[in-house]
């Protein structure tokens, strides 16, 4: 209870209170935009938290986060223009609630299942986190080691297509992880003779050229991003408010169980948001009364899904804080922003920095309340934004980009790895690899490494006996598993589909 009211007073302070306030506000507005995500802000901000205070940089991007994976429920329900992916689920019943003029109501609904579950979410965090770090700090080397290749293993291969191309993504960003001078040797690698390459490949200009710089490539040579122009919507939004009692009671068993589902797959690194959404979401119409009335416009099909991807907000970060292994593309940046500080996630950030742990677990509670209440008074004033041509946007970003890659430490070469980075993010796209992959790679590249080499130090280069331990041999079990059960799935897929051929 102690660092619970340590943490408070922390997050109360006015610098770390602003930082709250502004994240959500840009957090809502890149969700709400097409063309723009959550991850996208993260990206462009980490530069930003450089000259913060690490808590007051972290509870920055708490907030966007947070607000973020709300913001992309807007769009969707008043033009089926989900802002990110995550929020298609709710487009399902959003947008037909729209077109039966109930726009305010479907937009009510989603803001409230989205705190009522971002606010779960927050709370099993700081339930588990503390005590899941007293079997982490069992770990030694090999096992960090095996907890990089779960993470890796795991996020190549849920949700992302192809597994192969999501495993080569995850190659090609351990292949940057390896640029620079060797930690046991210190030869020189991959530096091609540039001085400026020895001390490796940044992984902040990287990240914002693989979220960032990428997306707006891809939109703009797709042509993909349409400004939604629909004066009813958008009046209907201007009479936004909160939702009647009649809904919140209809509601309530639904975003209940949403909410537990979707903190718990959050937990799952690689499962996310996207994920917990329409798991979500089909729970909630199979176990309907009613499931024909499901895409017709059935205020459930917004709960359902807004509150699982927001409670999967806090689960993700269960991983993250616990263990330092990011389970997702937004977690992954945020884990740049503690590297930045010269911190690390893990269990020792628990013994070392108690109140700063709990006042991150404060600022997620206080930054759901926070998206509410600025919900409630600034989403008519909001979707104004949407009138804004992309192109113009576009360029506003690119500058942000271009700015915070060299910011950081004032090197030209930084930029260059920005665009290089942004080029292979928009050919991976477009081709159907996964950028996420590869900053998870470049991410979980050094903790394998070190843990690798540290961990045949202590078996005396002994690999059977570095194998052999048991929570090492149970967490590359399980990254076997996650490899096995994507092929498992598209084998059953693949041998059911000659019987449905013959049958009919």
């Amino acid at each position: 209870m102690q660092h619970v009211l340590a943490g408070l007073l922390t997050v109360v302070q006015p610098a770390n209170m602003l930082a709250i306030i502004v994240g959500v506000f840009i957090g809502m507005v890149f969700g709400m935009v097409p063309g723009l995500s959550g991850v996208t802000a993260v990206s462009l901000l980490v530069p930003f938290t450089y000259g913060m205070s690490p808590i007051t940089g972290i509870l920055l991007m708490v907030g966007v986060y947070c607000a973020a994976t709300y913001g992309g429920s807007i769009t969707a329900i008043l033009f089926n223009i989900p802002g990110d992916v995550m929020a298609a689920a709710t487009a399902m019943d959003g947008y037909p609630l729209t077109r039966k003029g109930e726009a305010r109501r479907a937009l009510s609904m989603a803001i409230y299942a989205s705190c009522v579950g971002g606010l779960f979410g927050t709370l099993v965090l700081a339930t588990v986190a503390p005590q899941f770090v007293k079997v982490a700090l069992a770990f030694g080397s090999p096992e960090y080691f095996a907890l990089a290749v779960l993470g890796l293993t795991v996020v190549a291969s849920l949700g992302m297509g192809s597994t192969l191309k999501a495993l080569l993504s995850a190659a090609f960003g351990l292949l940057l992880a390896t640029v620079g001078l060797c930690p046991v040797s210190g030869v020189s690698r991959f530096t091609f003779g540039q001085v400026m390459l020895q001390a490796g490949i940044s992984f902040i200009p990287a990240i914002i050229g693989l979220f960032a710089i990428s997306e707006v490539l891809s939109r703009m040579y797709d042509r993909e991003i349409q400004t939604p122009h629909d004066p009813e919507a958008l009046r209907e939004a201007r009479r936004f408010s909160v939702p009647s009692i009649s809904d919140i009671r209809h509601t309530r068993w639904t975003i209940a169980r949403s909410s537990i589902i979707g903190t718990v797959v959050g937990m799952l690194p690689g499962a996310g948001a996207t994920i917990a959404a329409f798991l979500g979401y089909g729970i909630a119409q199979r176990s309907s009364d009613k499931p024909e009335t499901f895409g017709q416009g059935n205020i459930l099909g917004v709960a359902a899904p807004e509150s699982a991807n927001n409670a999967a907000v806090g689960g993700a970060m269960v991983p993250l804080l616990t263990l330092g292994i990011p389970g997702s593309a937004s977690t992954a940046v945020i884990l740049a922003v503690f590297i930045l500080h010269g911190l690390r996630p893990g269990p020792l950030l628990f013994i070392r920095f108690p109140v700063f742990t709990y006042a991150i677990f404060v600022g997620m509670f206080v930054a759901n309340l926070v998206m509410l209440f600025m919900a409630i008074a600034l989403v008519r004033y909001l979707v104004r934004v949407l009138v804004v041509r992309y192109e113009v946007l576009s360029m506003v970003i690119l500058a942000f980009c271009i700015v915070g890659a060299f910011a950081i430490n004032n090197r030209l070469v930084d930029v260059w790895v920005a665009l290089f980075c942004g080029a292979v993010g928009f050919f991976a796209k477009k081709y159907g690899y996964s950028p996420a992959a590869i900053v998870l790679g470049l991410v979980l590249g050094p903790i394998a490494e070190d843990g690798f080499i540290n961990g045949m130090t202590i078996t005396g280069g002994d690999l059977w006996a570095f194998l052999s331990r048991p929570l090492t041999a149970t967490i590359l079990g399980l990254a076997l598993l996650s490899l096995a059960f994507p092929a498992w799935v598209e084998w059953r897929r693949r041998k059911a589909i000659p019987r449905r051929t013959n049958s009919a």
